[in-house]
């Protein structure tokens, strides 16, 4: 029994230092030899920036960093992005395209989106009518939860930000098998709910 414990605890501690997902810089600019990425306050450390990133399969290597901001200057001196005012860049854990210094789209990596769905979970599953659900995110993000009927009627639907688990109460459900739509930014996710 102190051996499954031991185990038990080595498991949480170690899956609480486990990378989550990351998200593209909000802003980024390139003069065609260096691009600057800002970031929100408190959004993101240096540790976890990348040393490299790509862009119009041009090697970018990181200069400078501070917590607004990441300067990354071009490895060939002769060579110039084709576009300074619309490129997109691949930082490793997903590919961040800007338009005018504003981000316009992010496509994390396959890994990314596997490990997102991995981390969504409905607890508990099944739940009794009128008790509390929770959909843990497993990180702080924004989202949409809808709660589907098998008909496919919109039962319920809440909204939250930077948060990492969404409070449904079920005491409108009736018993039976639902689909719960979760998304988070680009990611969709539809986990089955069983209330009792």
């Amino acid at each position: 029994m102190k051996k499954l414990y031991f185990t038990t605890l080595l498991f949480l501690i170690v899956s609480s230092f486990t990378l989550q997902a990351q998200n593209c810089p909000p802003t980024g600019f390139s003069d065609g030899s260096s691009i600057y990425f800002f970031y929100d306050p408190g959004t993101s450390n240096c540790v976890d920036r990348p040393n490299t990133i790509t862009a119009e399969a041009k090697s970018f290597t990181l200069v400078e960093c501070d917590a607004p901001y990441s300067i990354y200057d071009i490895d060939n001196s002769n060579d110039q992005l084709t576009n300074s005012n619309f490129f997109l860049a691949d930082l490793g854990y997903g590919q961040c395209e800007y338009t005018n210094g504003n981000l316009t789209n992010q496509t994390l990596s396959v890994n990314d989106v596997e490990y997102i769905k991995n981390t969504v979970k409905l607890f508990p599953n099944p739940v009794v009518k009128n008790s509390d659900l929770f959909v843990v995110l497993g990180t702080k993000a924004n989202a949409t939860v809808q709660v589907y009927s098998v008909t496919g009627k919109l039962v319920q639907t809440k909204t939250v930000s930077n948060l990492s688990r969404v409070k449904l109460e079920t005491n409108t459900f009736a018993k039976g098998v639902y689909m719960v739509q979760i998304d988070l930014d680009n990611i969709t996710i539809t986990k089955k709910l069983v209330v009792l």
